[in-house]
């Protein structure tokens, strides 16, 4: 049976032939015509690849060759996707076979003779530009989770709090300022997605000046909420510091109210010029009734401040001296604001109760204009360094100090205690009188009033009543 032609557009390759031995018969004449021979290339043999366009090369030999028995052994593979253009300028397919070694690579393509043409492969770049638009729209689509994942975890942190954080924002500071200050205290991760997140809560936000208590690893809401809320209040320390202390006494008072105080400081602190008043230079060292006994809010600040605290307090002496205009009622009197102090500082040593503070003062103002000792025990117990109702003995009462009123004429030289408002003001007001003595007898039944009298013999009377009282030695 001849072999027909195989006029499909891509034939199967038909199974190799097998080489015609010496005993085989030659073709018939009429036989069609033979198909080009194909090259067979022994293992190992490397021949160039045929590229389109190439000058038809000499025709091969038609005679096949025989594949070496010893040679390694090899394996066909059929290609399909070539064609040889036969002499008529028909295509006719052709089988194409390679072979090579199981123990080496696969060697390059095999030549075919005559001229041939590759057919291009289907994917083309409408194929790639899809593959390579999924794999960028994968990647981008990750990136988003993370991004997405991310910017939640710095806006609610998860897991508790951290640490408690003091934190202080100054007057004036700006919001990028505050945002980093928060980031390096680890109250937030990251400062800039902080302010962006602001931007989106009502615009570009501003807060209170102060302190306030945060935590490391704040939700941003909750974080929010606390600035909105303003700087927690300032700690507050109520310190009394009641009329008629001694400078010593008041110091006392300081140092037991506020712990962050310190006596060796305090003391320097009292001996700073910037306490000085305009209306007097302290004398001795002594700054004697120049703080204005009062009950004080002490924040945190001053509670640390031993001449902020002093200062504020000179500062209100000040203040009240103003308020009652003592400058010119002393003046009028006769006397010095200074005067007026250590006037008023002798009236809340001796006065019990408020309607005596008056009598007192007349009293006062009698013996100075009659240049009689004061006689006035509080001053001589300053002398002598001696608290309010400690007894006095001979000795003391025989004292050569100035303050000793019992033999020094006038004014002590200057206040021996801090004077309240009201024993200031009884010093620019004297009541109207001729007394020149008063001794204590719970007069009238009101138990620390005095008894005022103007001769010797009334005075020794109200004297007997103050001993029978034990109010007097």
């Amino acid at each position: 049976m001849t072999d027909q032609p195989d006029d499909r557009p891509n034939p199967r390759p038909s199974p190799r032939p097998t080489p015609p031995g010496p005993a085989d018969e030659p073709r018939p004449a009429s036989a069609p015509a033979a198909r080009p021979a194909l090259r067979r290339r022994q293992v190992g043999a490397r021949r160039p690849v045929p590229r389109p366009g190439r000058a038809e090369r000499p025709a091969a030999s038609s005679a096949p060759t025989d594949v070496d028995a010893d040679a390694t052994q090899a394996v066909e593979v059929y290609v399909s996707e070539r064609v040889l253009v036969g002499a008529a300028g028909l295509a006719q397919p052709t089988e194409a076979r390679s072979v090579f070694a199981l123990e080496e690579p696969p060697p390059e393509p095999f030549e075919l003779e005559g001229e041939w043409v590759r057919v291009s492969r289907r994917s083309g770049w409408l194929r790639r530009s899809l593959i390579l638009l999924v794999i960028f729209g994968t990647v981008v689509g990750v990136c988003g989770v993370w991004t997405a994942g991310w910017l939640h975890g710095q806006v609610h942190p998860a897991g508790d709090h951290g640490a408690a954080v003091p934190f202080t924002i100054e007057q004036g500071q700006a919001t990028n300022t505050v945002a980093n200050n928060l980031a390096g205290q680890k109250v937030i991760g990251n400062a800039t997605v902080f302010r962006y997140w602001l931007r989106r809560q009502g615009g570009e936000q501003t807060f209170k000046a102060g302190d306030y208590d945060l935590f490391e690893r704040m939700d941003y809401p909750e974080l929010l909420t606390a600035l909105r809320a303003g700087p927690k209040p300032p700690v507050q320390i109520r310190v009394t510091v009641p009329p008629g202390l001694t400078t010593a006494q008041m110091q006392k008072v300081l140092l037991e109210k506020l712990p962050g105080f310190d006596a060796k400081e305090l003391i320097e602190a009292l001996k700073r010029r910037e306490l000085d008043p305009t209306y007097a230079q302290p004398i001795f060292g002594l700054r004697e009734g120049l703080f204005f006994p009062d009950t004080y809010n002490v924040d945190e600040d001053a509670s640390t401040s031993e001449y902020a605290l002093l200062k504020r307090m000179r500062d209100q002496m000040d203040k009240v001296l103003k308020e009652l205009d003592v400058e010119n009622r002393a003046k009028a009197l006769g006397y010095t604001t200074y005067d007026i102090l250590k006037v008023a500082s002798l009236i809340e040593e001796e006065a019990k109760v408020d309607t005596d503070r008056p009598k007192i003062a007349r009293v006062i103002y009698n013996r100075l204009a009659k240049n009689i000792p004061l006689g006035i025990d509080a001053s001589t117990r300053f002398a002598v360094n001696k608290t309010n109702g400690e007894p006095l003995t001979v000795s003391d009462l025989a004292s050569d100090s100035p303050y000793n009123t019992r033999k020094a004429a006038g004014l002590p030289p200057t206040p021996i205690s801090g004077p309240g408002r009201k024993s200031i003001e009884a010093a620019l007001t004297p009541a109207a009188g001729t007394w020149i003595y008063y001794a204590l007898t719970d007069e009238g039944g009101v138990k620390g009033a005095h008894t005022f009298a103007t001769t010797a013999a009334e005075f020794e009377a109200a004297v007997r009543v103050c001993r029978q009282l034990t109010y007097c030695d």
